[in-house]
Parts: C-alpha cells; structure tokens; sequence
C-alpha cells in the first residue's frame, strides 16, 4: 500500500516527465476513505500497512502525521548497498528500469532532478541516505513513536527483535514465533541466459515463456507459488535476478558513498551498524 504517495506516480509503470501537484492529493483522499482500508481489522489490538516509499518521500511525512498522530512507526533499513542492489532489480523485472546498474547510477540525479516519477521508482542511491530522510520523518513525528530496526538484525536475533517489536506495539508477546525463520518478499526478477541472444532461441524462449505462464496459472492462484513454478521451469533460458553478483567496481563506489551517511546514521540514532561495515 502507498495511501500517502501520489496516485499519479505509484501504479504507474510508464516515465512521467515533471512535478507532481501536492495539494491535489488533499482534495482527493480523506482521513474516512483511509479508515475503510482498515474495516477488516475491526476488534484487533493492532492493525497497520507497510510501505517501501513512506520514509524516502517526503510529502508522505505530512500528511502521515496529520493522518496518524498516535501510532506507532516500524522502519527496517537495509545494508544500503545491498538496497539499492536489490531495488534495481525490482525495477528491471517491473519494466521500468532498461539501463545497467553502472548507467543508472550514473544517471540517477539528473533524472530525479527531471521527474517526480523517477524520484519515487528509479532513486536506488538517494533511498539509502537513511540519515536524511529519519531527519525529514523525526520533523513530523516524535522519535518516541518510531523503532528503527534493520534486516540484518532481525535474520541473525528473530525472536529477540520479534519480541521488541511486540513490546514497541503493545500486543502479546508469547505468540508468532513458530514463523521465525519464514522468509517473504521474495525478488522473482529473471533475466535472459546468454544464448538467449540470438533471433532464433529468443523466439523459443518467447513461446516457452508463455506456456510456462499458463501452467503456472493452472496449477495454483496463489501469486508466490505461481512465481517459484514459473522460475523454476523458465529456468532453461532466464536466471535469477538474486544471483547476480554486483561488479566490485561499484561496490567500492557505493561504500565510499554511504560511509558518511552511515556515521550520521548511528551519530542520530545512538548506536551502531557493525553489519553494514
């Protein structure tokens, strides 16, 4: 869900040149039609959503605060290389993104600096200077109300995080543990194997392809697993995504570029982030 974003550039999956109109999006939702979102959690001691896109934009803050002034705030960050890794891929396998990562990195500022658009789906850096953007949040909501935890954390102490979650929250901290180790969110972006190239395979692979598509929407409707089959049997011509390893160059770029904001990081938050190091 991203209720607090502009319609205009969230489901969209086409560039958009230019700004958005805040204030059209005072006019167009209200504090009753976000409520309904939430009709099936009626009686639970706690509900909520989860968005990749409400820390990073800032527009988001406002109108969080206005929205939500009592509730409570759960931000997991991310290895910010690993981040922007990962994000780019996400985009790839959505059709938004067609440069390399070395070219959308290269590219990235002049095109956040055109399109508001671009600013929201194609900020791969800029998505991991997570001091500036708690900063711009803590504006809007008091640090009492948000804990900050990151995946790196929560994999190596699951029970141990899940219970200072429950604690944060106020709910019954006995339950849910028999999920720990469960994993979701999984990156399903494939690309092309190399023999993939030639006219005459990208033809098969184009059939196979959709054959693949509709066994996989015969055999099960739910969307993961008909992920994993589709993966598993397009895996003769199409690769993972995850494991494709990013060139040292850029690694070494991204470390360079994000050691200042992961100071900052723990300078504000008070403590550190030796799994980022």
């Amino acid at each position: 869900m991203a209720y607090f974003l502009e319609d205009e550039i969230v489901g969209r999956s086409t560039w958009r040149e230019g700004e958005v109109d805040a204030e059209r999006w005072d006019q167009t939702h209200s504090p009753t039609a976000y409520s309904s979102l939430f009709q099936a959690g009626n009686g639970f001691r706690a509900i909520g959503e989860k968005s990749a896109d409400y820390l990073f934009w800032r527009s988001a803050h406002r109108r969080i605060a206005r929205y939500l002034p009592e509730t409570r705030f759960i931000i997991t960050l991310r290895n910010p290389i690993d981040r922007a890794w990962s994000h780019y891929w996400n985009e790839v396998g959505k059709g938004r993104e067609t440069l390399s990562f070395e070219e959308a990195l290269e590219a990235e500022e002049e095109r956040c600096l055109r399109s508001a658009w671009a600013r929201d789906h194609l900020s791969y850096v800029a998505r991991g200077y997570y001091d500036q953007s708690l900063e711009a949040f803590y504006r809007h909501i008091p640090a009492s109300r948000v804990l900050v935890l990151t995946i790196e954390q929560c994999r190596a102490n699951p029970a141990e995080k899940l219970n200072e979650i429950y604690n944060f929250i106020g709910v019954d901290t006995t339950v849910g543990y028999d999920l720990e180790g469960t994993r979701h969110n999984v990156n399903w972006t494939t690309v092309p194997r190399s023999a993939v190239g030639s006219p005459g395979i990208r033809a098969i692979e184009r059939i196979y392809t959709r054959i693949v598509t509709k066994v996989a929407d015969i055999v099960s409707r739910d969307i993961d697993k008909k992920r994993a089959l589709s993966k598993d049997l397009g895996s003769i011509f199409r690769k993972p995504a995850a494991k494709i390893a990013m060139c040292e160059k850029s690694r070494r770029y991204l470390e360079k570029l994000y050691e200042r904001h992961i100071e900052a990081l723990e300078t504000l938050l008070n403590c550190r982030f030796p799994e980022w190091r």
